[in-house]
Order: structure tokens, then C-alpha cells, then sequence
């Protein structure tokens, strides 16, 4: 991998590689947002690209000097993570040790610490001292999803890189070229901003029962008898894992009925469960505009209301029945 094909980060890529080439890297960067936005990826690249002998402000990615960092193995590049729930101050104590040394094998050194604002107190206001007179050739590259969450006097003395949620497009091809069925890559994309939990979504068999079990209620919600009750209690009963499940469960349902409303529009091109344009076909004939649009709050509702700890059976009893009457 090169800098130009950060194509989903360009801001961040552009500001990390062009600091680079001209020789105006600061002393310490805070790559901060969401998960699987492709931070620890700029990071081991930014530091290979310090290091690499085959390119210049770049990394080739295949050279022994590439290979060792991805791997963990360069003497001159440290990697620290929470040691259980925290980052503690003893981690931060060596680090300060390591890093007073002489590099190894350039006048370069990094560390890149993950979950920095997982730091307790007494590690944050350590790393703060060696924020504040960082050694000769020393590059910092912090890692947060929560920068909210760091001393302010920390992140003063950081440069911010701030990473975006990445577009359900671009995680949708990333699970096509993993192998991923369209329709189901299509369907994760839009559940999470995560590739990695896109990926163990769409792949996972629990992920496609559930939206067979969505397809299957709303076409019971139709039918105007106790068919979908019927539905919600065996659901309830089969599943171990369906309390943990229910938040994705009413997603997928808030997608499904929003792909009803958007074949009665005629905007298929849109649809995000575009494997099953028959079903959603059938079903657009039958709902009404209204009534999908109703459906879509009363299932944030419902969410919101199991959110709260409502009994999670009454709660969702309560959507069949408000949705069949309407």
C-alpha cells in the first residue's frame, strides 16, 4: 500500500504524507475516530515510511523493514495497548526507557499507543511530561476513538488528524473482494461503520437468519392473525443470543420496511436489500406509504424502549400489534 490508495482518508493521508516529504512531521499526532476508520493502518504506514530503504516518504510494504514493523518486530517502532482494561503507568515508564535509547537502525524512533484514552491518570500525566520534551527524532502517533475522553492538556500538545466513518459503499466493496455475497456485503454496510464487524456480520449465519426473520414478520404483519405473535415468542424462546441480537434485529428491520417504501417510490437504486426486489416487490403492494412510515417509528420507539430495559417480549408484542393496526 501507498499514500494515494488512502483513498477513503485523503485529508488525513494528504496531511500525514505531505508533512512527510517536506520534513515537517510534529512530534506527536492523535488519529481520532471511529472504529475501522483506518487508523492503525495510517499509522504502521506512516511509520514504515519512515523507515522503508526502497521509497522515498512512502513505503513499498514488501521490503524486510516494512515486513518487521506490520509484524512488530522493528527494534525502533513500540506499540502499546491497554494491558487488560486500562494502559498503565509502568507501560508508560518503559516506554519513556525505550525511547531515551538511541535508535537502532536510523535516527528515527515510534510509538504508537492504541487506545490512548484508555490511559489511567497516573500514565496520562506521565505521557504528558514526555509530550511536553520529547527526545530528538521521536514521533508520537496516538490512537482514540474517544478523544473527548483525553486531558485537554494532552491533546494541546498533539496534532489532531481527525478520521472519518467510512461510506457503506466503500465497506460494501471491501466485503465483495473478501468473497462476501452482494446482497448480504450491501445489507452489513449499512449496520455498521466498522469493516471488521461488517465483515464477521455478513459472514456470520445468525446475521441472515435474523433477516429471513424480519422478512417473515412483515409479511405475518399482513395477515392480520397471530402469526407474527407466534413469530416474536419462538424467537424469544430459540435464541440464547437474541437479547444481544435485538438491536441489529430491529435495524434490519427499520431497512426492510424503508426498502418497502423506496420500491413503491420507484427508487431502486437505492434499495439496500437489493437481492430481494421479488419479496420486497410483493410485499410494496400491500403496505401503504403510511403505514411503513408509522412502522419505521414505532420501531425506533420500540428500540429506544428496550434501550430503557423494557420487558423486551411485552415490547416487541407491543410493535406487532400497533403495526397491524396501523
Amino acid at each position: 500500500m501507498t499514500w494515494t490508495q488512502f483513498t477513503q482518508q485523503p485529508r488525513a493521508s494528504e496531511l500525514l504524507y505531505h508533512s512527510l516529504r517536506n520534513d515537517r512531521l510534529a512530534h506527536a499526532y492523535l488519529l481520532t475516530g471511529p472504529k475501522g476508520a483506518g487508523k492503525k493502518q495510517m499509522a504502521l504506514h506512516l511509520a514504515k515510511s519512515l523507515f522503508c530503504p526502497e521509497r522515498e516518504a512512502d513505503a513499498c510494504g514488501a521490503c524486510i523493514t516494512c515486513r518487521r514493523i506490520e509484524g512488530g518486530n522493528h527494534p525502533d517502532v513500540m506499540f502499546i495497548t491497554p494491558d487488560g482494561a486500562s494502559i498503565k503507568i509502568d507501560q508508560i515508564r518503559a516506554l519513556q526507557k525505550e525511547m531515551a535509547m538511541r535508535a537502532v537502525e536510523s535516527h528515527h524512533k515510534v510509538y504508537i499507543i492504541e487506545h490512548v484514552e484508555k490511559m489511567t491518570t497516573q500514565a496520562a500525566n506521565s505521557l504528558l511530561k514526555f509530550l511536553e520534551e520529547p527526545p530528538a527524532g521521536v514521533l508520537a502517533l496516538l490512537l482514540t476513538e474517544h478523544s473527548h475522553a483525553i486531558l485537554p492538556t494532552i491533546l494541546s500538545r498533539c496534532q489532531i488528524v481527525q478520521f472519518s466513518p467510512l461510506s457503506a459503499e466503500a465497506i460494501a466493496g471491501e466485503l465483495r473482494r473478501d468473497g462476501v455475497l452482494a446482497g448480504m456485503a450491501q445489507v452489513a454496510s449499512h449496520i455498521t461503520t466498522n469493516v471488521e464487524e461488517a465483515k464477521v456480520l455478513s459472514q456470520s449465519e445468525s446475521f441472515a437468519q435474523l433477516r429471513n426473520l424480519v422478512i417473515q414478520l412483515i409479511q405475518e404483519c399482513k395477515q392480520r392473525n397471530s402469526s407474527a405473535l407466534f413469530t416474536i415468542h419462538d424467537m424469544l424462546q430459540k435464541s440464547d443470543k437474541i437479547k444481544e441480537e435485538l438491536p441489529l434485529f430491529l435495524d434490519l428491520l427499520i431497512l426492510w420496511l424503508r426498502d418497502i417504501l423506496y420500491v413503491q417510490v420507484g427508487r431502486h437504486a437505492h434499495l439496500i436489500n437489493s437481492d430481494q426486489q421479488d419479496v420486497l416487490q410483493g410485499q410494496a403492494l400491500v403496505w401503504t406509504k403510511a403505514e411503513l412510515l408509522h412502522g419505521i417509528d414505532l420501531v425506533m420507539e420500540t428500540k429506544n424502549r428496550i434501550e430503557r430495559n423494557a420487558n423486551v417480549q411485552l415490547a416487541l408484542e407491543r410493535l406487532v400489534l400497533q403495526i397491524q393496526e396501523g
